[in-house]
């Protein structure tokens, strides 16, 4: 026994040696392998073994993970699997061989699990470690591939995929994947008949599971398994090429044969141990019984010996008997099954009682439309027909029967189209293999015949025929139709078996019955090609229907529909049999029923039968159907079976139809007339033509001519004509041209025509018809005429009258204005007939709105003519774009000219009319005309250039009116510059020079005369002309717009006045210093430079041309041109900044620098003469009147321009000069300083204090590093002066101001207002000029000395002045305090008063910029002088009063709000300008020691107070605030105060008391709707959406300016940079500054804010915020708060910090002699609107009670303090300090430091002792309306 085992256990050694070779060949190469397993698995099964070394080095990771995934939560599962598959990736194969035996076993777990992203996880993780282990998976592929090949037929999609790729991961070919199979196969087959065993409850050894899930997973396994068997044996047993799957295998495999055997024998066992599997199909899962079908199907096609006697009976009744299956998704598995069972086992029909089984369960089946599967199931009938046996059914009942129950099944009224399309096919080709067939089931040919004849008769006609063409008149009471089971004509006359019963409610489509008729019709060919004789059946029936359709009944409705069900059949017919070139379809069917119809269809002459036969007649052609009639053997006989002949056919139609055709008016007319066409001949129409118009030109002429006729042969031609021409165009428009005379219109003319329009247009009372019949022969009102050659001249000598005539010549132009075409090369009679139309129109309207002012006379006369308007309107809404084209190009202009003509006419000399009225009747009339011919792209453009008047002309500001209205409607491109916007097509022809010239007067002219009623040339004019400009063509823009500055420069040099009197140009555009220039041309042309420069349309290169143009204008020979010297300064300015601009981007781009320089030079070259010329002249204290001196000097400082510098907003000159230029300015300089002494300066002319001002800016700018002591000496003193005149008219105003405010009252409020105004006017505008120069000086001082850095030799320059510098920014700001001063004494009285003094800045709006400019730069020395002199100064308001008032005006000046913003948010004013007096002195000094009064003590906690105009938007914020406008002025006041206030805050030590009672008031005090406003203003939703989709996204403006903002003023603690671009206020920088302040007010006020929060009670708003906060606001906040809890010096010996960045963590370690606890303090991710979390990891020698109360502290700290974290800590950690050292804590908040205002217990019981905070003493107090001791209740 023991060599038995021996030799045994050898075998088996061998064995599985053999086995796991031949495995490992067929695996991917990999490490070698380890048989050992993991755990003692090895499979599913468990053994043991002493080797417990080979465990040692399994990662323990995966092990871990191993476990992990025998879990019951599917997520942990999923988790496990996830991290398996990531570590697979990383291991080598050695390394995880290891674990194959614990995975296999896991594995089978697995693949039979509930969760299906479980199972999908499985597959990818098994991919991945195939992969990594490749060939070492060879000696567990057997315990592997059972599950595995399972696994593949998984019912989720999903699932399987991944199956599929681990499959081929493993064997990446078929033949290695098929040898595999090969290898394995017992095994799979054994776990496979392991898996049909289970049962629900045996699938899971979990009890919990729920029963539902047990019995999902066993029909998943149960399906799956069956699927795998099947596929299996297929691809086992299968021959070669069969394989599925393996198709591509060429050679067979080496073990294929015993592999067949075994599945072969495994697979009869498992048929007979499972019981055929009959059981699985009585299951109530579709899944299980369609793999069941799959199954058997593969046994009988692999393993037929499986099914014998003993099994047939039973399988042939489960099989045959399957059309019980009403399960859609089974049917396909269930017919292959059927067909294949029938077609190996025929006799197994006879086998049972077929016809309860089989047959009545088939019928079922169809009459139920196959339960769903119709593509399916459909096509399966006709090859279940064909493998029937004959035995096996009853002959024709069988047909009968399977045709009617297939019919009843069809469901016509919710099939989809695919649906329906299977069962016509399928009802088709059934019936016609019946037919072919019938032999088999018929003895003999009689029968076989009757049998064809019955089919035909009984399921063509009666079921399909009759549906076709009578359901669709079955209509009952709910407006559905009925189905009638038989003839609908006959109800009684019922088909087959079937009793009388109510017609079925159902809705038919359209696409049913066209169906149902190419059903029909393909049935009657394919019954053609068959046997002919059988078509005999139907056509009898179609002829008998036909004629009973034609006889007089009483419903026409029905019979219509009848007519039209017939006409779609004819269709059908031509379309399938007639295209093919069979003639069955005439011969058999359509001309028997024309033959007996015909005579019926004439003598009724009703409009269906005609268009019945007009269709035939154009389906199957015209002499074929007349040859069908037999109508000529009437009179031929001789020729009934012989082609009809030409001659014949002409003698029919000329003598039958045409006399037909053309009868009397009745309700088939158009129907005879359609028939008349579709008889025409190609070969014969032009005789068939000349028959028709003879017929009816003779009848015409012989009716008697008096009193009204009842055929008017005209009008049916005209309506002939008509019909003709509309199926010409149709003909064209669907290219079916076939015969001639429908694509030669030619064709159709004839003289005869000619001479009847003659006759009728001479005829003197023509008839209305006659109008018709004209426009008819003329052409009608489309392009595609055949008439429109007709040329004849009328003479009508007789008195008609003429309304008459016109409305007959205009119904005759209306109806055929196509034939203008042929005359359209006579321009002045198409134009001028055009015209007139038009001009008649506008008459009328023009007539409509003066009728007021007319007699009775000639508003009767206006009558008459308006009803002429009806008509006229009427035709010119036929005037499309396709007339206006065939017209051509020089007719539409020359017609366009006549209407613009008149239209110019009209608004010059109409004076009856308003302005208005008549600017708005032309601006219709002109788009009128636009409308009626100009709309297509490029066709014509209304030259407007040719209305063009001079500039003096009366009427003129009406015409620019109305030329601003069509620039506004239709574009500038189409009015000036006379183009097509957007049009692709080429320009007509070239504009010529006077086109362009007109239209630049047009321009020049809107530019001239300024503004006009709604509109002005700055506002509308010049942005659409640069839009216009950039979107045209360029060629053509640029002449025009050269055209325009010549006219302007001419006119300016002819008008020679001087340009702008304004201070110098400090910006680039000169603004309302346009409106200060009288002469037009000179304003128009400073408006076009500065608006083509600023939009960039013109450029540098630009600017030189014209620089140069200008220049040599200004000599006139030797002598200079006086008044282009007048003029050009102004010009100069506008251009030198283009030049300089020019010259910057030159040096960067080399390609330009060289053209650049030359310009450059030149430019240098002139401006050096120009200084040349003023150093010749005397100094300017001796200029008198007459001298052209200030002209001259006018124009060299006009080019040095200067600039603000976007980060300082400093002014720089913009101009780089060469050494010799900055010579001659310093020398211009230093003669007028020799000129005259500082001491007179003053007491000259304004004009030279404005010139040398302004020359001050040029020297200072330029030539300061050569100043010598005097040159500065003479600077400053002058600057002192010039800026103290200024500050001495300034307080002059205010101290009138506060003297007029003061004595009076608000009774006197008129004469206030008065007075107010003559005071704040400043009469004489010099001194601020020259203020304002001095002010540019003295900031172009400042920014180059903060620029330069002064040599070792000139420290001197900035020490030496420094006191005369202080000095006159004292004197600035005390400008400055003088303007708000004088609005704050006006506000005291009133809104408006304030406005008036508000509203002066803008008249010098250069000086108050600059003053603020200044402002912002000055020192505190100086601001801290200007104070206490304003202070001294005694008026009513001081200065921090003025500073609000300027802060909040009701008429904002943005540089001044920004200038006091700064001043208040700065020291030292931002001391004084928070908090009132007597609070800022109680946050002055600390409180120390106990205080013995303790209602002292409460009082000082409520002791602060702000002042009262931040008050009122902090504390008082009324609710109004948060339903104003988003960029209101209320609004922007709020954000500025609460900028203030946060500003201040931060600027305050963290450790102050100030600081912190401040933030007391903030959280007791403040209204907190400001945190409501300002996400107003962030747009959450947008930033929602935006963390919903890919971070790599760019984000969208508003929610990228708000996240900015939050992350600057979080990180930087300043609100400035959004403050500074706050002005102008648009919505996106309101949002700027909302998201700053909410990001600051989160850095400073946490606490503040997470309390508006806690509050929200919408969940949606706090959600948004809380995701906009996490984004935005808590990254830099967390890294902001661990930096400074990093920084903080916290080291002593008993205590320490820790902080973890990566977990936003901070563990606080506090250790005091022998106890200690460690606090570990998280941050959430939405910090600080949700609460910082506070955990005890460690506690020593602490009590729980003591530990939860310190653990509360330190929650209490964090969470309440209104700023950083640090701070927090170290409080906390001293409220320890002061608890270990013996201070009693405080009883009501169980802490010795107040949490909030940081505060020791200081307020005692006079009875208990007990000490408590004043804060805790107070809210107990409120809160409990009682004044006892919280502890002894003793009274306080």
């Amino acid at each position: 026994m023991g060599r038995e085992k021996g030799e045994a256990a050898a075998n088996r050694s061998k064995s599985r040696a053999s086995s796991s070779s031949l495995a490992a060949s067929l695996v991917s190469s990999s490490s070698a392998a380890v048989t050992v397993g993991f755990g003692g698995y090895i499979g599913s099964s468990r053994f043991d073994t002493d080797n417990t070394t080979a465990f040692l080095d399994i990662d323990g990771e995966v092990a871990q993970q191993l476990k992990r995934i025998g879990r019951k939560d599917p997520t942990t599962k999923l988790k496990a699997l996830q991290t398996l598959s990531a570590l697979f990736k990383e291991k080598s194969g050695k390394e995880l061989v290891l674990i194959i035996p614990q995975w296999g076993y896991e594995y089978k777990k697995l693949l039979l699990d509930y969760n299906r992203e479980v199972r999908r996880a499985t597959n990818e993780t098994m991919t991945n470690l195939v992969t990594a282990v490749g060939r070492d998976l060879a000696p567990y592929l057997k315990s592997l591939m059972g599950p595995w090949w399972f696994s593949q037929f998984d019912s989720v999609p999903e699932v399987s995929s991944a199956a599929k790729r681990s499959l081929e991961a493993a064997f990446p070919a078929q033949e290695k994947r098929l040898d595999a199979l090969i290898l394995c196969t017992s095994e799979i087959f054994m776990y496979l008949e392991e898996n049909l065993k289970h049962t629900p409850q045996s699938i899971s050894s979990d009890k919990v599971t729920a029963f539902d899930e047990l019995e999902e997973m066993h029909q998943q396994v149960i399906s799956s398994s069956l699927l795998a068997l099947a596929t299996l044996i297929d691809v086992l047993v299968c021959m070669q090429s069969e394989r599925p799957g393996f198709e591509n295998i060429t050679s067979e495999p080496k073990h294929a044969s015993k592999a067949r055997e075994t599945a072969i024998s495994f697979g009869e066992k498992l048929f007979s141990t499972q019981k055929y599997f009959l059981d699985f199909l009585k299951s109530k899962t579709p899944a299980i019984r369609s793999a069941t079908y799959s199954a058997l199907k593969s046994f009988i096609k692999n393993i037929p010996d499986a099914f014998n006697e003993g099994n047939m009976k039973t399988l042939a009744a489960a099989i045959l008997g399957a059309f019980q299956e009403k399960d859609p998704t089974c049917h396909s598995s269930m017919w292959d099954a059927i067909l294949l069972f029938s077609k190996r086992f025929p006799d197994s029909w006879t086998s049972f009682n077929v016809q309860k089984t089989a047959i009545n369960r088939l019928w079922h089946f169809l009459r139920n439309g196959c339960f769903g599967s119709q593509q399916v199931s459909y096509p399966a009938l006709v090859i279940l027909l064909e493998i029937l046996p004959p035995k096996a059914i009853s002959g024709e009942k069988f047909f009968i029967d399977f045709f009617q129950n297939l019919w009843d099944g069809r469901n016509p009224s919710n099939a989809t189209n695919p649906d329906r399309l299977a069962f016509f096919y399928a009802l088709k080709e059934c019936f016609l293999w019946g037919l072919c067939n019938a032999s088999r089931i018929c003895d003999d040919s009689d029968s076989t015949h009757h049998f064809q004849v019955s089919l035909v008769d009984n399921i063509l006609v009666k079921l399909l025929w009759q549906e076709y063409l009578f359901s669709v008149t079955l209509k009952n009471q709910y407006g559905v139709i009925s189905e009638a089971p038989g003839n609908s004509l006959e109800h009684g006359n019922l088909p087959f078996h079937h009793k009388a019963v109510e017609p079925l409610k159902i809705k038919y489509s359209r696409s049913y019955f066209q169906e149902l008729g190419k059903c029909i019709v393909e049935i009657l060919s394919g019954v053609y090609l068959l046997k002919h004789d059988l078509l005999s059946t139907f056509s009898v029936v179609f002829k008998e229907n036909c004629l009973r359709m034609f006889q007089p009944m009483g419903n026409t409705e029905s019979t219509t529909e009848n007519v039209e069900q017939v006409i779609k059949f004819l269709s059908l017919l031509e379309k399938h049999s007639v295209r093919k070139g069979e003639n069955w379809p005439l011969v058999y069917i359509v001309g028997p029923m024309l033959a007996k119809s015909f005579p019926l269809i004439r003598s009724l002459d009703t409009p269906d039968g005609v268009r019945l036969l007009s269709v035939a007649v154009s389906l199957f052609g015209p002499q074929k159907i007349v040859q069908e009639l037999h109508i000529y053997n009437e009179s031929y006989p001789d020729h009934e079976d012989k082609e009809l002949q030409p001659e014949l056919f002409m003698q029919v139609f000329k003598g039958t139809f045409v006399p037909w055709c053309l009868l009397e008016y009745n309700s088939s007319t158009s129907a005879r007339l359609d028939l008349l066409l579709a008889l025409l001949n190609d070969e014969y129409f032009s005789a068939q033509w000349q028959m028709i118009l003879s017929y009816a030109i003779n009848q015409e002429k012989s009716q008697s001519e008096p009193g009204p006729q009842d055929v008017h042969y005209l009008d049916l031609l005209a309506m002939l004509l008509e019909k003709a021409r509309t199926e010409i165009a149709k003909r064209k428009m669907n290219n079916d041209l076939i015969h001639q005379f429908w694509s030669t219109p030619d064709e159709w003319q004839h003289e005869l025509l000619e001479s009847a329009a003659v006759a009728v247009a001479c005829s003197p009372s023509p008839h209305v018809s006659s109008a018709q019949f004209l426009c008819a022969v003329l052409g009608g009102s489309s392009k595609d005429n055949f008439g429109g050659s007709t040329n004849f001249n009328v003479e009508n000598e007789s008195s008609i009258n003429k309304i008459e005539a016109a409305q007959f010549a205009l119904k005759v132009l209306g109806g055929s204005f196509f034939c203008l075409n042929t005359v359209s090369n006579e321009i002045e009679l198409v134009s001028g007939i055009l015209t007139l139309v038009f001009i008649i129109g506008w008459e009328n309207s023009l007539d409509t709105l003066e009728e007021d002012v007319l007699n009775d006379d000639l508003k009767e006369k206006i009558k008459g003519r308006l009803r002429f308007d009806e008509s006229l309107n009427g035709f010119c809404s036929k005037m499309n774009d396709e007339f206006w084209k065939s017209l051509g190009i020089d007719n539409r202009k020359r017609l366009g000219s006549n209407l613009v003509h008149f239209i110019r006419s009209v608004i010059f000399k109409e004076d009856k009319l308003g302005a208005n009225k008549i600017t708005a009747l032309c601006f219709s009339w002109v788009l009128e005309v636009l409308e009626y011919f100009s709309t297509p792209k490029g066709l014509v453009n209304l030259h407007t250039g040719a209305v063009a008047v001079d500039i003096h002309a009366t009427g003129n500001l009406k015409f620019v009116s109305l030329v601003d209205k069509l620039i506004l409607k239709i574009g500038i491109n189409r009015v000036i510059a006379g183009c097509v916007e957007n049009s692709l097509s080429p320009p007509l022809k070239e504009t010529t020079k006077e086109e362009i010239t007109s239209r630049a007067w047009l321009a020049a002219e809107i530019l001239c005369t300024w503004k006009w009623p709604g509109g002005s040339a700055v506002a509308s004019f010049l942005p659409l002309l640069s839009a216009g400009c950039r979107s045209g063509n360029y060629p053509l823009q640029e002449s025009l717009l050269d055209s325009i500055f010549n006219i302007l420069l001419d006119g300016a040099l002819v008008h020679g006045e001087s340009g702008t009197q304004s201070s110098f140009n400090l910006w680039p555009a000169f603004g309302d210093e346009l409106e200060k220039v009288e002469e037009p041309f000179l304003r128009a042309l400073l408006s076009l430079l500065v608006n083509m420069f600023k939009e960039n349309i013109w450029e540098g290169d630009k600017a030189i041309r014209l620089f140069d143009l200008l220049t040599h204008k200004l000599f006139i020979g030797e002598a200079v041109n006086q008044n282009c010297l007048k003029i050009l300064p102004a010009i100069v300015s506008v251009l030198v900044r283009p030049l300089c601009l020019r010259s910057i981007e030159s040096e960067e781009s080399s390609s330009d620098s060289q053209v650049a320089s030359l310009g450059e030079k030149r430019m240098q070259d002139t401006v050096k003469e120009w200084l040349r010329r003023i150093l010749s002249f005397p100094p300017l204290v001796t200029w008198q009147t007459g001298q052209d001196m200030e002209e001259w000097f006018q124009l060299v400082i006009v080019c040095y321009p200067l600039s603000a510098m976007n980060d300082t907003k400093s002014l720089k000159l913009v101009r780089e000069i060469s050494p010799e230029e900055r010579i001659l300015i310093l020398d211009v300089f230093r003669k007028q300083r020799l000129g005259v002494s500082a001491l007179v300066a003053s007491n000259q002319l304004p004009l030279f204090r404005i010139l040398l001002s302004k020359l001050m800016v040029l020297s200072v700018g330029y030539c300061w590093t050569e100043f010598t002591e005097e040159d500065w000496e003479f600077f400053f003193s002058n600057l002192r002066s010039w800026i103290q005149s200024a500050v001495v008219i300034m307080e002059e105003v205010t101290e009138n101001v506060n003297d007029l405010i003061t004595n009076s009252s608000t009774s006197e409020n008129f004469h206030v207002l008065k007075n107010l105004k003559k005071i704040v006017l400043i009469p004489d505008p010099y001194p601020i000029t020259v203020a304002i120069n001095a002010l540019a000086s003295f900031s172009l001082f400042c920014a180059t000395m903060e620029l330069q850095q002064p040599a070792d030799d000139t420290p001197l320059i900035t020490e030496r002045w420094d006191s005369t510098r202080d000095r006159i920014l004292e004197g600035i700001l005390r400008l400055f305090f003088c303007t708000g001063i004088a609005e704050s004494i006006a506000s005291s009285y009133s809104v408006e008063a304030a406005s008036i003094v508000a509203a002066t800045r803008f008249n010098n709006p250069y000086f108050w910029e600059l003053v603020a400019l200044n402002v912002v730069k000055s020192s505190q020395h100086a601001r801290d002088r200007a104070v206490k002199s304003v202070e001294f100064w005694g008026l009513s308001k001081g200065p921090i009063s003025s500073l609000y008032t300027i802060l909040f005006s009701s008429t904002p000046f943005p540089p001044l709000q920004f200038a006091t913003y700064v001043i208040l948010s700065t020291a030292p004013i931002s001391q004084l300008a928070i908090l009132e007096e007597d609070a800022t002195c109680s946050l002055d000094g600390e409180t120390s020691g106990d205080r013995s009064s303790g209602d002292l003590e409460l009082s000082s906690e409520r002791n602060i107070h702000l002042k009262e105009e931040l008050s009122l938007m902090i504390e008082k914020l009324p609710d109004e605030a948060f339903e104003v406008d988003l960029i209101s002025q209320e609004r922007v006041n709020v954000f500025l105060a609460w900028s203030l206030l946060l500003s201040h805050l931060w600027s305050l030590s963290s450790s102050s008391s100030a600081r912190e009672q401040l933030v007391q008031y903030v959280q007791d005090s403040a209204n907190s709707l400001i945190l409501d406003c300002l996400f107003q203003h962030i747009p959450l939703e947008l930033c929602l959406a935006h963390n919903l989709k890919k971070k790599d996204l760019e984000l969208p403006a508003d929610i990228s300016e708000a996240a900015s903002a939050v992350k600057t003023a979080i990180t930087t603690g300043s609100l400035l940079f959004s403050i500074e671009t706050l002005w102008p206020i648009e919505p996106k920088k309101m949002t700027s500054l909302a998201g700053a302040l909410f990001g600051l007010m989160l850095r400073i006020l946490p606490a503040y804010v997470r309390g508006w929060f806690t509050d929200l009670r919408d969940r949606t708003t706090s959600s948004l915020i809380e995701s906009f906060t996490r984004t935005w606001c808590s990254p830099p906040l967390i890294v902001n708060e661990l930096s400074q809890i990093k920084k903080a010096n916290f080291a002593d010996e008993n205590f320490s910090v820790s902080v973890s960045k990566s977990a936003n963590e901070v563990v606080a370690t506090y250790m005091k002699d022998e106890t200690g606890m460690d606090l570990v303090i998280r941050l959430p991710p939405s910090y600080p609107l949700r609460p910082v979390d506070v955990e005890c990891m460690r506690s020593l020698g602490i009590s729980e009670v003591k530990q939860r109360k310190w653990l509360m502290s330190m929650m209490l700290f964090v969470r309440n303090q209104n700023g950083a974290l640090a701070e927090a800590i170290q409080t906390w950690k001293s409220n320890f300090d002061k608890e270990f050292e013996g201070v009693e804590e405080c009883p009501i908040c169980y802490s010795v430091i107040h949490t909030t205002n940081h505060s020791l217990p200081r307020l005692a019981c006079r009875t208990c002792k007990h000490k408590f905070h004043s804060a805790c003493l107070y809210k107990w107090f409120s809160t409990s309306h009682k004044s006892s001791c919280p502890l002894c209740q003793s009274p306080f």
